[in-house]
């Protein structure tokens, strides 16, 4: 019924490989664990060869790396059940009927949402950005989710039918980081296929640095400007994004060198509030806002 398709980077995964196969198991329902190492390091490659030796467990490694959305694709291709659940290597479910929950939606959506959750205690000091940043804006309810954005999709954790991805795929011209499920999301909403939203989240447990995370952050905008200029350049794409359509709004505005002047006269400041022990969301959105207008 179900091939859960992990794409594995720089990730140990046997936590996850073990926690899915006992669901699996009790679930009474026909489970694939598929995961696909994308040429990680030779360290990662040889504690993730563990999971051989786990039911149900099928791991392949790449010979190079593909990128993540030729990877998700290739999943897809490969996998024996008509229906795909997409997890990210560094999450775990938060259910212990987190299979059941999705098996039971499969005859009302082509695509099913489950969410993320983040742990309630705080991370250690250096990690606090990215938690408080996915604790505020990330672990959303079905019923936020759903109305947040009609083609919001998060591909951390996402089921969707193997005819549906055969036909509107991630698109692989997309090789940086950030963004390929938003594109995605936008492309089956094209197609006039609906997202459903249900609350069966996963904990994502891969929490980065703060100084990585904002590195991170920059490259995502990077990406998500180049999609938009051209990969995307559809009016709707931009409005679903709330980063994309502020720097609409600033540029006819002729306000957009203004705020790029302002981000690059008060980077240091904000760099140092968003690493430390105390960062502030707002300071955190003027950063994106005004990272966004010096790059454009």
């Amino acid at each position: 019924m179900i091939t859960v398709c992990i794409p594995v980077y720089n990730a140990d995964v046997r936590v996850l490989a073990r926690q899915l196969s006992g669901m699996a198991a009790s679930s009474g329902i026909a489970v694939e664990l598929l995961f696909f190492d994308d040429f990680s390091e030779a360290r990662f490659r040889a504690v993730n060869r563990e999971i051989m030796e786990i039911r149900g467990v099928v791991y392949h490694e790449g010979e190079r790396n593909m990128g993540r959305s030729a990877l998700r694709n290739h999943l897809g291709k490969i996998a024996s059940h008509p229906w795909l659940l997409f997890l990210d290597a560094d999450c775990l479910p938060v259910s212990g009927n987190f299979l059941k929950r999705y098996a039971a939606e499969t005859g009302k959506n082509r695509v099913i949402c489950g969410g993320t959750r983040y742990s309630d205690e705080p991370p250690a000091g250096e990690k606090l950005l990215r938690w408080t940043y996915g604790k505020a804006r990330e672990a959303l309810t079905a019923a936020q989710r759903s109305a947040k954005n009609s083609f919001a999709i998060t591909a951390n954790n996402f089921m969707i039918r193997k005819e549906t991805l055969a036909a509107i795929s991630f698109r692989e011209s997309i090789r940086e980081y950030g963004h390929e499920d938003t594109v995605l999301g936008y492309d089956l909403s094209t197609a006039a296929i609906p997202i459903g939203h249900i609350d069966n989240p996963v904990y994502h447990t891969g929490l980065e640095a703060s100084a990585v995370y904002l590195e991170k952050t920059r490259t995502a905008i990077d990406n998500l400007v180049k999609i938009s200029e051209e990969e995307v350049t559809d009016p709707v794409f931009i409005k679903g994004s709330g980063l994309l359509r502020t720097g609409s709004k600033l540029r006819k505005t002729g306000l957009l060198p203004v705020v790029a002047w302002f981000f690059r006269m008060g980077e240091p400041l904000i760099r140092k509030n968003l690493t430390g022990p105390h960062p502030r969301l707002f300071l955190f959105d003027l950063y994106r806002t005004g990272y966004l207008c010096s790059i454009s």
